[in-house]
C-alpha cells in the first residue's frame, strides 16, 4: 500500500516558548521559575528582572540555541497525527530515543516528542521528509525558535 506523507500539528503546551525561556532564566534568578513566567506586568517588581515579554522570551530562547543550552527545551511536548510508511517512522524512532508514537491504524501514527527533539533534528543535515515536516511545524508551536533556525539555514545555505 502506498503512502503520501502528510503532518498535522495537533498538539503543544500552551505558551511552549515562555514555559522553555522562565526554565533558562531560573537558572539564574532567585526567584523560581513560575514567578518569571508570570512576570508580565511592568508596574509590579520583581528585583533585578526585566518584565517577561515577547522580546525577553526570544532573547532568552536565541541565547540558549547560540549556547546549546537544549535542557530548558525539554519542558514540553509537541504532537502530531502524521500518514506515513512504516520504514518512515521507525527511521524516525532510530533518530532519537525521544520519540513517541503509537500505530493508530495502517499508516496513521501520533508521534509526540519534545522542543529540544525538533532542534536536534533541524541541526542535522540529513534530515528526512518526515523530520522536515515535523520541524516546520515549529513556524506554529515555537515561532522564536523556528526563526533562529530559519536564519542559521539561510547562512549555511550561503556559504
Amino acid at each position: 500500500m502506498s503512502f503520501t506523507l502528510r503532518v498535522h500539528l495537533v498538539a503543544y503546551e500552551p505558551d511552549l516558548e515562555r514555559v522553555c525561556a522562565a526554565a533558562m532564566r531560573s537558572c539564574y534568578s532567585p526567584y523560581p521559575g513560575y514567578e518569571l513566567f508570570t512576570h508580565t506586568n511592568p508596574d509590579r517588581t520583581l528585583e533585578g528582572e526585566k518584565v517577561f515579554d515577547s522580546e525577553r522570551i526570544s532573547g532568552l530562547l536565541r541565547r540558549a540555541l547560540e549556547l546549546g543550552h537544549y535542557d530548558i527545551l525539554e519542558h514540553n511536548s509537541i504532537t502530531w497525527l502524521a500518514e506515513a510508511k512504516e520504514e518512515e517512522i521507525l527511521s524516525l524512532l532510530n533518530s532519537s530515543k525521544f520519540f513517541e508514537t503509537s500505530r493508530l491504524d495502517e499508516g496513521s501514527w501520533l508521534i509526540t516528542t519534545n522542543l529540544r527533539v525538533l532542534v536536534e533534528l533541524a541541526r542535522n543535515n540529513t534530515q528526512s521528509s518526515l523530520t522536515k515536516e515535523l520541524v516546520s511545524s515549529l513556524t506554529i508551536a515555537a515561532p522564536n525558535v523556528s526563526s533562529v533556525l530559519s536564519a542559521e539555514a539561510k547562512e549555511l545555505g550561503s556559504r
